[in-house]
């Protein structure tokens, strides 16, 4: 008698995205396919409404819905400014995000998330007061995951002794590729580069990879 092979059958790609990040991915993507459908005056119209703008403390700009200067401070992690902006962020968060939630769980993964985004928010009020521009994007969040991570690297060489040189390496050199894409823009790079989101979400991820235990 013949043996015949058997093929391991692959698993859909899904199958391996654990639920949150399932979750959070679908619903950033669903947001854009909408506002392009939609067209660019209701993109504007939700830039608007949900976008992240820095607040004059001193002379506040009056609230469209009630809550609004509260909200924005995570709901512009929603929005994007195109297709790609999107597609990026969303391809980065399914790539960090099924390692965390993995390692933590759902509850911790929205909750690193939404936090991360947050300080984000706050980190461009802080360091970029002045500027009008509004601020949308998940890549607050993103680089959440980022500091996370790279947190929980660091955390343990401390715990064990180890240089932290590697750390201190990629911190270098986040700071000259952001320094690199600041510089291209406009010329070639159309859109501004967000940092201050980056900075806030990252420093946050580190603290709390100290914080949340796996």
């Amino acid at each position: 008698m013949q043996n015949t092979p058997i093929r391991n059958k692959r698993e859909p790609f899904f199958n391996d995205v654990p639920p949150g990040v399932l979750a959070v991915g679908s619903l950033l993507v669903v947001i854009e396919i909408l506002l392009q459908i939609l067209g660019l005056e209701w993109r504007s119209g939700a830039f608007l409404l949900f976008a992240f703008f820095p607040i004059e403390l001193s002379t506040p700009y009056k609230e469209l819905f009630f809550g609004q200067n509260l909200l924005m401070f995570f709901s512009y992690s929603l929005l994007h400014g195109n297709f790609f902006h999107m597609i990026i962020n969303v391809a980065i968060l399914f790539a960090l995000g099924k390692q965390i939630e993995d390692r933590v769980g759902m509850i911790n993964f929205i909750l690193i998330f939404v936090s991360t985004a947050i300080t984000g928010a706050v980190a461009y009020q802080i360091l970029a007061s002045g500027n009008a521009a509004p601020m949308v994007g998940a890549s607050g969040g993103v680089f959440g995951f980022f500091g996370f991570l790279k947190g929980k690297e660091l955390f343990f060489r401390l715990k064990n002794h180890l240089t932290i040189l590697p750390f201190l390496n990629l911190v270098f050199g986040l700071v000259v590729l952001h320094i690199v894409l600041i510089l291209l823009h406009p010329s070639i790079i159309p859109f501004q580069i967000g940092w201050h989101g980056h900075l806030g979400g990252f420093v946050f991820g580190v603290l709390l990879a100290g914080v949340i235990k796996e």
